[in-house]
This record gives structure tokens, C-alpha cells and sequence, in this order.
């Protein structure tokens, strides 16, 4: 399914509802640039080169696209079911008061390189479409700047002491102030005869407003315009000044009184403003319900009406919108989430990361930690096929992989509903359909892997894991268990960076990172799922949140991460295709990335 910034919020629940009843959501970034030149060591000094670089490029480019595939098996039909969505993206913001300010305030810049550009008009992607139509954002650190920018529009709203001005511009400050002054005194004096001279008009009836104008002559300026609402919003809260823009009044002030309490109009005007901050945040409403975090508050009932693309034949949709709960949604996916997968996939979590939560830190431990935090489950097809494979060995693109696995005699599990309908952009290099592909090729990839017991194969491979130790809370017992850091792990005490995989201590020290324990059996990790469209899912027994805290108990300790793991969403029958993540295929498989040019990194 097309997504854009006119269908949006009618599809959202649709993407809501496949979220929480989903096992596993495949994603795609197409970008308006990458980085390049990657290091060729595997040192820890190249992967933080190599992330540098990347951190770098998504400062400067943009995500433009994002294809999202959710698979849910249905136990019905014993097979998996898919559901795409490909959502345009946009850094722009539309016409309005607070959003032109909010532009100015956050100073988004817009950048493209020339070969990424080429690749994707090679591939027939529209950029006038997706800047134009793409769904707004605000990232979480650029929905606080915004909530700051309601209540003081920056630096300007500061007050100024009129004292520290020039005499000219005090005379102005009292002249301002004995006019309003003026204009205020019969509406809070009782009447004593007829009203001043001035102050009514022929009917004998007070005046509705005072212009300000500029004593020097012409225009205001803006210091004075930034005084004259100084002074009313300091001293007479009950009026409101304006500027007028047209004509033969352009240039000054209008003063008027408030038709409302000057507190409630404020108050107002704020709620106001920071429901379309929550509106802006737009795509990433989506992010934060990935990842387990609140999003339910933020959403306004008439926001499914007021888009003017909804698909033809899916007027379904804005119904759907208005009768969804979102706030169980919110409840479910804070319980159990859809592992994450993509394909080669490192690259596109920091764009996500940048784009849709926080500026990235500088070092890239701190990058593995929080995209931890908050994507607890985090598989890449690319790591899964390259581990083991010697240097000599030809890469493949995704859709050889996905073919050299659909062409074996038993290809593995049954898909349904993947003939990309409902997308335009049914073509390689789309975010769409490339995350469909990301997919099926781990549906297969898993199962085939999983079935052959690859991980069970004694295979040296390094990679690069975060120094600090961390915490993981066994989501069904509660307890925490304290994994060994890097520097601990490793073998050689002249490559602190590096670890073997398949080391004793790591694999013991690492069994007890899942929901589950290991003695509990394997069925216990289900978690029944409906059929789409039949209401929500049953609550998971496991209430969790994803959290990262800093523990500073003694100054020489390195800081420890704690994370919650939620629950899985899976169904006890298909555990043979995909295994459950307190299996040992995700010790060996999960939460691994390939980082290319530097190896591989751990994200725990």
C-alpha cells in the first residue's frame, strides 16, 4: 500500500494492527545519500571510523522513503501472511503560523549527492513526490524543541529592559504605554459623565482599538514591534496586539481587547499548538509504537478526516480510524513487539535513529546501546548469509538471494498476500519493495538455516560488541542478568575490540539475555494472535517498557545499560520456521549486523 502524506492517518491504524499482531517487520531506507569509502579493517578504530562516516552522512542526507513489511503467521491457514506499506518521506513542512516558525526554528537543511541521485532516478524514484507528498516527521529531541519553541518563540520573546535603551526608544516604550493606557481606562473605570475625548465614537460607545505607530516616522521597527508586545503582554494581559499588514494602516499596531480571558486565550493557543506539533510528528507516531514507547495521547480523532487522497474503494479506512484503539495498541506493543529485520541494515538504523528519535552520539558504543534500547530484536539477512563466507566467495544483491532460495526443491514455509498490490513503486530499490524482499528472504533464510542447524556449525567469526556491560531483565521472572562487557570477553588483550563468537563464556554468559529462561519450554514465549481486523490481541503476560538507564554507583565503574526485553508475538505452531528468540539459532543470529568495509558489530 501507497502511504503519503494525504492518506496517512486513515492508514495508520492499519500499520498499528499490523504491528502488534506482526512476528517480524522487514524494513527499507532509501536515502538521499550514503556514506562511502568504507575502511577495509575490522580494527575497533575502523568501526568507529566507518560510523563516524555514517553518522556524518545522515547529518547531511536525507531519508526520502521507507518501506515496511509485517509478517503474521496465521495458524488458520498455516502459512504467513504479509502486508506492505510504502511511506514517502518528507524533511519539509507545510504552511502554516507555527510551522513557518517551527521551519525557522529547527533550520532542516536538505542535501543530495549526485550518484545517489542518479541510482534512484535509474530506478525511476520520483523526488518531486516524495518531497511533496511525503509524510511530515518530527524526531523525539525535534517534538522537544518544538514543545520549547510554543512556549517562548526563542530568543525574541526574552524580556528587554527599556533602561538599557537609548532616550529615544524609552520615549517610544512610554508612549506606547500611556497609549494603551489610555485606551484600557474607561472599560475598568466606572462611567463619570461622558467618556473622554477620543475614547467613543459617534454613538457615544468606547473605542475598540488603538493604533501604534511609529512617532519617527514610517513603519515600526522590529524593536519596536518586539517592545509594543512586551508591553501588553506584561502589563495589559486583556489585549491582544497585532500587526497590520495592508493598507493604509501598513506597518503599525493594532491594539484590541481580548474577547476571552487573556489566560485561557494563551492556554488555548498552546493546546492548539502542540497539536499540531503531535500531528508533524507524523511518521514517527509509527517508530514510537515500534518500539515500545507512548504515542496513544498524541493522536487526534479528526485527523482521519481531513486527509483528501484516502484510496479509492478504502474509505474502510477513515472508519477504521475513528473506532481503533489506540491506547490498546499502545498497551500491546509496550508488551510484545515484531523483531526488526533488514537487510545489510546498520546504515539504515543510524538514518532511523537521526530521523526519528535523537541526534547520534559520537561514539558508536553508545549508538549499539540505544538502538538496543530500543529495538530489543534485531536480525540482518546480510550478517545471516555473509557469516562463515570467506572474502574470495561473490556477493550476492537481495533479490539473488531471495531467487537462489526460491528456486530450492523445498523453498521452505507458504507465503500469502506478497503480490505487491497496492504498490506503484513495485520495483528493486523502492523502499516497499525491498523491505517485501527483506522478508521472504528471511522467512526462508531463517528456516532453511534454522532446519539445517547452521548455528550449531563451530564457525570463528569477530566482531565488534559495546564496552559498557549491561543489564537485561527477564521480562517473565523479573530478574536481571549482568552480560560481560567487551574488554571482558575477549581472548586477546592486544584486541580488546574483538570477540569470538562462538566463545564458552560469551554463549554462557549471553543465555539468559531473552524474555524466557531457558528451563521454561518453548511454547511458553506464544503469544495467540487473531486474524487482521477481528479486534486486538490478548495482552502479553509481560508488562515492559524499553529503557536505558545510566547506574553510576562508584565513579570507577563503567556505566551499566538496562534494557526490558518485551515479549515475542508468535504463534506455538511455527516455532519450527522461525525459532523463538531464547533459542540458541538467535545467539549466534540476533542482534548482529554486517558493517560494511569494517566486519561485523554486536549490538549488546
Amino acid at each position: 500500500m501507497e502511504v503519503n502524506r494525504g492518506n496517512f492517518f486513515p492508514m495508520l491504524p492499519r500499520m498499528l494492527e499490523a504491528a502488534q499482531n506482526a512476528r517480524f517487520v522487514a524494513v527499507d531506507v532509501e536515502m538521499s545519500g550514503i556514506s562511502s569509502n568504507p575502511s577495509r579493517d575490522s580494527s575497533k578504530d575502523a568501526i568507529q571510523e566507518s560510523y563516524t562516516r555514517i553518522k556524518e552522512a545522515s547529518e547531511k542526507f536525507q531519508a526520502l522513503q521507507i518501506g515496511f513489511t509485517f509478517f503474521q503467521y496465521k495458524d488458520s491457514m498455516s502459512d504467513y501472511q504479509g502486508r506492505t506499506f510504502n511511506c514517502d518521506v518528507s524533511p519539509l513542512l507545510p504552511r502554516s503560523s507555527l510551522a513557518d516558525g517551527l521551519s525557522r526554528h529547527l533550520d532542516r537543511t536538505f542535501s543530495i549527492s549526485a550518484r545517489s541521485y542518479g541510482f534512484l532516478r535509474q530506478h525511476k524514484f520520483d523526488f518531486t513526490e516524495a518531497l511533496d507528498n511525503g509524510i511530515h516527521y518530527l524526531s523525539r529531541e525535534e517534538q522537544k524543541r518544538a514543545e520549547q519553541f510554543c512556549v517562548a518563540r526563542d530568543s525574541e520573546s526574552q524580556h528587554i529592559d527599556p533602561l538599557t535603551l537609548d532616550s529615544e526608544s524609552q520615549r517610544f516604550y512610554n508612549y506606547v504605554r500611556n497609549q494603551i493606557e489610555t485606551f484600557v481606562a474607561p472599560f475598568y473605570q466606572p462611567a463619570q459623565g461622558s467618556p473622554e475625548e477620543g475614547s467613543s465614537d459617534a454613538s457615544g460607545s468606547q473605542s475598540t482599538e488603538v493604533i501604534i505607530k511609529n512617532p519617527f516616522g514610517e513603519k515600526l521597527n522590529g524593536l519596536q514591534i518586539r517592545l509594543v508586545h512586551q508591553i501588553v503582554q506584561e502589563e495589559y494581559p486583556m489585549c491582544i496586539a497585532k500587526r497590520i499588514s495592508g493598507g493604509l494602516m501598513a506597518g503599525r499596531m493594532s491594539i484590541t481587547l481580548a474577547v476571552k480571558d487573556a489566560k485561557v486565550e494563551g492556554e488555548s493557543r498552546y493546546q492548539k499548538n502542540m497539536e499540531e506539533i503531535n500531528r508533524l510528528s507524523g511518521l514517527q507516531i509509527l517508530f514510537e509504537a515500534l518500539s515500545g514507547g507512548s504515542f496513544a495521547s498524541k493522536i487526534n480523532r479528526d485527523w482521519g478526516s481531513l486527509q483528501t487522497t484516502t484510496p479509492k474503494n478504502d474509505k474502510a479506512a477513515v472508519e477504521l480510524y475513528k473506532i481503533f484503539d489506540f491506547q490498546q495498541c499502545e498497551t500491546n506493543l509496550k508488551k510484545s513487539r515484531p523483531i526488526l529485520v533488514g537487510h545489510n541494515l546498520f546504515q539504515d538504523l543510524a538514518f532511523i535513529y537521526r530521523t526519528f528519535f535523537e541526534p547520534l552520539p559520537p561514539q558508536v558504543d553508545d549508538f549499539l546501546i540505544g538502538i538496543h534500547a530500543l529495538f530489543p530484536r534485531i536480525v540482518d539477512t546480510k550478517f545471516m548469509y555473509s557469516r562463515g563466507r570467506h572474502m574470495m566467495e561473490p556477493d550476492r544483491t537481495l533479490q539473488e538471494l531471495c531467487a537462489s532460495y526460491a528456486g530450492m526443491q523445498d523453498p521452505g514455509p507458504k507465503l500469502r498476500n506478497m503480490s505487491y498490490r497496492g504498490l506503484s513503486q513495485s520495483r528493486p530499490h523502492s523502499g516497499g519493495y525491498d523491505s517485501a524482499m527483506t522478508a521472504r528472504l528471511f522467512l526462508m533464510q531463517t528456516n532453511a538455516m534454522f532446519t539445517a542447524k547452521k548455528h550449531q556449525e563451530k564457525i570463528k567469526v569477530a566482531y565488534y560488541a559495546p564496552e559498557k556491560p549491561g543489564i537485561i531483565i527477564d521480562g517473565t521472572t523479573g530478574k536481571a542478568f549482568q552480560t560481560i562487557s567487551r574488554a571482558a570477553r575477549s581472548q586477546e588483550a592486544s584486541k580488546p575490540s574483538l570477540l569470538d563468537e562462538e566463545e564458552s563464556e560469551t554463549v554462557d554468559a549471553l543465555q539468559k539475555w531473552d524474555v524466557l529462561g531457558a528451563d521454561l519450554p518453548v511454547s511458553g514465549c506464544a503469544t495467540p494472535t487473531p486474524d487482521a481486523g477481528s479486534g486486538s490481541p490478548p495482552p502479553s503476560p509481560v508488562q515492559v517498557s524499553p529503557t536505558v538507564l545510566e547506574l553510576q554507583d562508584e565513579p570507577s565503574v563503567p556505566p551499566v545499560v538496562m534494557v526490558r526485553m518485551p515479549a515475542e508475538t508468535c504463534q506455538a505452531r511455527e516455532l519450527h520456521i522461525i525459532p523463538s528468540w531464547t533459542d540458541d539459532f538467535w545467539r549466534v543470529y540476533g542482534d548482529k549486523s554486517s558493517m560494511q568495509g569494517a566486519g561485523y558489530v554486536s549490538f549488546i
